[in-house]
């Protein structure tokens, strides 16, 4: 991030990608215990697991909102089955939640044609999307979509975990 960023603007970024998503995801899940089947996806990114010169804030935001959503899973485990002498056995109400961290890859979106055009990304991440968008190398977000839908379909999934487009 630029250093002429001011703390405002880093805290309204924070407050709209990291701390509004939390709270939504907590809230649905304290809201649909009594469901028997519940899915909760976070759409992620390679950006959260990999640092990207200038892009800091966003990383960050992305890591957090991954490391919340697997420790929500794990939550809601621990909430949904009692541990008796290293047995498992489901409470009166057994919740199948699962929480997914999705990665939908590149897409060729507006953001990408927004960071295609940027002066305020590094030269080498600005080439990457301009080059990517120019040559018709981004996702397609249909095709993202059916590839998550596919995800949730198969329900394969382990609850928690980073699941990235290009590992389906």
């Amino acid at each position: 991030e630029s250093p002429s960023v001011s703390l405002r603007r880093w805290r309204d970024t924070i407050d709209f990608n990291i701390t509004s998503s939390l709270w939504i995801s907590s809230q649905f899940a304290k809201a649909t215990s009594h469901i028997s089947l519940v899915r909760v996806i976070n759409i992620s990114s390679l950006c959260a697991s990999e640092p990207f010169p200038t892009m800091s804030l966003y990383c960050a935001g992305k890591a957090a909102r991954d490391i919340f959503h697997a420790v929500l899973a794990k939550e809601q485990i621990s909430q949904s089955h009692e541990e008796k002498e290293g047995t498992t056995t489901t409470t009166s109400n057994p919740t199948q939640f699962k929480v997914l961290n999705y990665a939908p890859g590149a897409c060729n979106t507006a953001m990408t044609d927004v960071l295609a055009e940027s002066t305020d990304l590094g030269n080498e991440l600005q080439q990457y999307f301009s080059t990517s968008r120019d040559k018709h190398q981004l996702v397609r977000p249909d095709d993202t979509a059916a590839k998550l839908v596919g995800l949730l379909m198969k329900d394969e999934f382990k609850s928690g975990t980073h699941v990235d487009y290009w590992d389906v």
